[in-house]
């Protein structure tokens, strides 16, 4: 059967730039679920999450495909989320900082030192913030060899790529390691300390760090481009999480509006000081060193859609706009691609969640974020990486 026409917005819908994402009108709704179903088909893509948000509300979700054969996708469905963890790790080190149980500055070395880098002379110079900037000068994985392609080598040790605080370099290694130093010096495991400043205040029962398989199913069903599930925290080398095991800066697994609970209180700035506010919201670390991973990618926008500055804040993208900014995070991995982000000034936000194998992902989600915020500035970095 072919598919549906795309049904057009109402002519009265306009955004405006203090808008920036379009209301969400009985039409606009039925265009979202037109749209949307239609994309999942013609990318072969299995499950979708989307939520928007407005003026610090969320006022739409919407739920597409099944979570596994059989269950359709709703508000409990859990969604790997990949590197958007980040944001909730940040998010946990940041609120323990502003009540004055760990500082983003001390050396981490006092309370966590591994093996692997004990004999490096930057060992003692690393802090959580430069974890949460990305420039402790850890490699992203230990494990992918950069003098071999980016290939997987399980015998590498942990090692600095460069000086820490002299750059950006993108480090999931650099999250787990703020994770384990919170660990010692709090006497607490790090999913004990996220679950208590962050899960529990904030009400998010459809969230998990961990691998624990009385959640499995509550998970999207992940598949490869054959088809084939190999299980949940697996991937298809046969490689697999055990139970209970975690990473601060990969292993999230979460519902749409537990995810939107935690944008809008990042948005509020919640048990942040304003000092601590101005930092997570300034860019710290600059990225125009390296092209591929700029978020708002300037030449192929107008110039007022050009940010001053972008890179990173603590644990957050940031794209500064001067008078406002967004905040911002991805999720890419085998299996999902992933993104949400929000405006400082106007507190709208969106988010959405694809799963399904990860080229595919990428294809479909330039067109999911025309649909829901059309004139996004990302769109473009996705169009580039999709391409």
């Amino acid at each position: 059967m072919p598919a549906s026409p795309p049904v057009e917005p109402a002519a009265t819908e306009v955004v405006s730039i203090h808008e920036r994402i379009p209301p969400v009108s009985p039409e606009r709704a039925a265009l979202y679920d037109a749209r949307f179903s239609e994309l999942l088909e013609r990318h072969g893509v299995l499950t979708a999450g989307v939520g928007v948000i407005r003026n610090g509300e969320l006022v739409w979700t919407g739920y597409y495909g099944e979570q596994s054969p059989g269950v359709p996708a709703s508000e409990r469905t859990q969604f790997d989320v990949a590197s958007i963890t980040k944001t909730v790790a940040a998010e946990t080190i940041l609120r323990l900082a502003a009540r004055g149980r760990l500082s983003l500055d001390e050396p981490m070395a006092d309370h966590w030192l591994e093996d692997d880098i004990a004999d490096s002379s930057h060992a003692r110079a690393i802090t959580p913030r430069m974890a949460l900037t990305h420039s402790t000068g850890f490699p992203n994985w230990r494990f992918l060899d950069e003098n071999n392609g980016w290939r997987f080598n399980p015998s590498l040790p942990l090692r600095f790529l460069f000086e820490p605080g002299t750059s950006y370099g993108y480090s999931g290694e650099g999250f787990d390691y703020v994770a384990r130093f919170a660990e010692r010096k709090l006497g607490e495991d790090f999913e004990t300390l996220v679950r208590q400043t962050v899960f529990e205040p904030l009400g998010m029962n459809g969230a998990s760090l961990s691998a624990r398989a009385g959640n499995f199913a509550n998970i999207v069903t992940a598949r490869g481009d054959d088809g084939v599930f190999h299980g949940h925290y697996c991937r298809p080398s046969g490689w697999c999480r055990e139970e209970g095991e975690w990473s601060a800066a990969d292993d999230l697994r979460i519902t749409v509006p537990d995810h939107a609970r935690f944008l809008i209180s990042a948005m509020n700035g919640e048990d942040l000081t304003p000092a601590f506010l101005r930092e997570r919201n300034s860019v710290l670390v600059e990225k125009w060193s390296v092209p591929e991973s700029i978020l708002v990618m300037c030449e192929q926008l107008e110039e007022a859609l050009c940010p001053d500055r972008q890179g990173y804040g603590l644990g957050w993208e940031v794209a500064d706009y001067g008078d406002y900014q967004i905040l911002s995070h991805g999720g890419s991995d085998w299996s999902e691609a992933a993104i949400s982000y929000f405006y400082t000034d106007t507190r709208d936000g969106i988010l959405i969640f694809l799963n399904a194998p990860n080229d595919r992902a990428i294809a479909m989600m330039p067109e999911a974020l025309e649909l829901v915020h059309p004139g996004s500035p990302i769109i473009p970095h996705y169009r580039h990486w999709a391409d």
